[in-house]
Formats: C-alpha cells, structure tokens, sequence
C-alpha cells in the first residue's frame, strides 16, 4: 500500500507507492548504449589544449612551471562563461510597487575535474577523484572570505536531463548573497527539532539508520551512505559525516581523502545498479560565517523520474522505489576498488 513519509527534519511529504517498487534494471533503457566518448574533443571548451576558449582560470591544479590558461593542468577552475550570477553586479535593492529587485551579485565558477573528456568520476582514478574534492575545498575557503556572500552550493549536473550542458566532467561552485530556500528550511527544521528533543536531528538519524541497517549503503570511520527514510526521488543517497565537526572547508587531508572516496564509491554504486543515470550531487555546507555546528550532506538525485502535476500543485514527491529496496540494491552492486 502506498504510505506518506515525513522528513523528520524540513517535515516535507513524500509519498512512496511501494505497490509500484521497482527494480535496477526497470530503469535501463533498453536501447543499446551510446559509443564511447573520445579523450579528446576538439571543440570542447574544457578539454586540455582548449584552454583558450574558457574565460582566464581562477586556480589550477597544474604541473610546476606551466602557465595559466595553457596545458600542464589537471584540475582547472574557470569563471562560467554564463554565469546566473556575476560579480560585478551590486546588491542594493530597487522596488516597484509591491516587487523588489536587487542585482545578480555573486559567484558562479566551473570546476573543470579532468582533461580527459571520457574520465568521469566512475572511470576516474581515486587520485584523480580526491584532487577534484581537494579543489572543491579550496575554493569554498577562497569565497568563504568574500563578506559580500553568505553561503555557496557546489553541485555537479551529470547527463542532459539533469542539466548538464557539456559532457566533459565538470561540477559547478555558486556563491550566493543570501541564504537559499532549501538551505533555510534544513537550518529551521534543525532548530525545530533541536527544541523539541534536545540534539541535532542528524545525530538522531544516523544513530537509527546504523541501528537499524536496512538504508545504509555504505560505511566508512567517518561517513554514512544511506537512502533516506523520505527520499524524494527513486535511489536517491544521502552522505553525512558522522559529526558536525566535519566540514568540506576545514576538513583535514584524510578526512577529506575518506569523504572523496566515499563519494565516489556511491556515484560508482549507482552506475553499476542503474547503468549511469542522469543524476544530480548537492554539497549543502556550512553558511560562511556560521557557529560550526552546522552538519553538512550530500543529496544525490538520480533522475529517473519527471514531476507531474500532482508534483508541482503540491510540493509533494512521488517515491515510485522504497528506500529500503534501494539501498539494498546499491549495497549489492558492484565496485572495483581502486
């Protein structure tokens, strides 16, 4: 029977039609799979040689001696050449009647992960994966000391339906002025909760997903993966640190080494149970100028199904994969280490 689900911490509604469970493989498409991508792509914007055609590089990766903006790379952050928002713009408030408008002030940076236009995180080398996250860290420091901006989303787009534009492996870093929705209703539901029990809902999240094992996915000494009670979207994963304390911008080099290899490990899972699905990643971390006791995560979001009208008119999620079946199926699949 279908059952409505209550995230415990933004008490959002999700309805799981478990009548309608389905399986891995009922999300393949039956069409053979696309050809391979080539390494190098001529007209590709992010591939090493094309350098030319991004705006400057704002920090690098790169082999000793090499220049900006030319080969030698191999991790390389560039300005979006369309960004949603733009740091020449102001923030000073404008009305109209009974509508405000402010400029487009902010931050919105490509974090190019590879050379190689075919190397995506689950091809990758776990090197290569931990030099990508490594960027992510040092550049959530960088605009951590930009007053002007009150928090930053880094996020990856993979396949055309989840938006990405460019097949090169790439993730996007926007700095914003303000506080985002999704992220002010977290920081409240975490107060409400907080008030009402006395600890941080994570803490008592994670202590029952452990208890009770059927959602988690994946374990390491410092992060859980699991499936989360009122996931929104089928195979949807969830990553948390087992503590607050553990934040991307502060984390230290083996912490952030474990978090790289977990993350790649769940892109890794859902590739091998689902056959590469278009999905969307979301690092939610800490509002710049925070106490420290923000707990981050990470939302992974395949997109394996289209919100309607119901889903629209009502803000409600239609979850057509229990999560407990989901995360058996991903802690089933296989990955290669290494």
């Amino acid at each position: 029977m279908p059952e409505i689900r209550i995230d415990p911490i933004t008490e959002e509604r999700v309805i799981v039609a478990t009548e309608r469970s389905r399986r891995p493989h009922d999300f393949k498409k039956p069409d053979a799979p696309p050809a391979p991508a080539p390494e190098f792509v001529p007209t590709c914007p992010f591939c090493v040689g094309n350098e030319s055609m991004t705006p400057p590089e704002v920090d690098a990766f790169r082999e000793a001696g090499t220049a900006p903006d030319a080969p030698g790379w191999w991790v390389r952050t560039v300005p979006n050449k369309f960004p949603a928002l733009a740091p020449d713009s102001h923030t000073d408030p404008s009305t109209e009647g009974v509508y405000t408008r402010t400029g487009g002030y902010g931050v919105h940076e490509v974090i190019i992960e590879t050379p190689r236009h075919n190397e995506t995180p689950v091809v990758a080398s776990a090197q290569q994966w931990r030099e990508v996250i490594r960027m992510y860290q040092r550049r959530l420091q960088t605009l951590a000391q930009n007053g002007r901006l009150r928090t930053a989303l880094i996020f990856r787009n993979e396949g055309r339906t989840a938006g990405a534009s460019l097949e090169h492996p790439h993730s996007q870093l926007v700095g914003l002025p303000f506080v985002p929705p999704v992220l002010q209703r977290y920081i409240e539901g975490v107060a409400r909760y907080q008030s009402r029990h006395g600890r941080h809902p994570m803490e008592a999240i994670l202590e029952q997903e452990l208890r009770e094992g059927m959602r988690v996915v994946n374990q390491s000494a410092r992060f859980v993966v699991y499936a989360p009670f009122a996931a929104r979207a089928p195979y949807e994963l969830a990553i948390a640190p087992t503590t607050p304390a553990l934040q991307l911008a502060t984390m230290e080099p083996d912490a952030l080494t474990e978090f790289a290899d977990v993350l790649r490990d769940a892109l890794r899972r859902l590739d091998a149970a689902l056959g590469n699905p278009p999905h969307n990643y979301m690092l939610f971390t800490a509002p710049f100028g925070g106490d420290g006791a923000f707990w981050e995560y990470v939302r992974i979001a395949p997109r394996l199904s289209i919100d309607a009208g119901f889903e629209l008119g009502t803000g409600v999620g239609i979850n057509i994969t229990a999560p407990e079946d989901a995360a058996r199926y991903l802690r089933e699949a296989f990955t290669a280490s290494g």
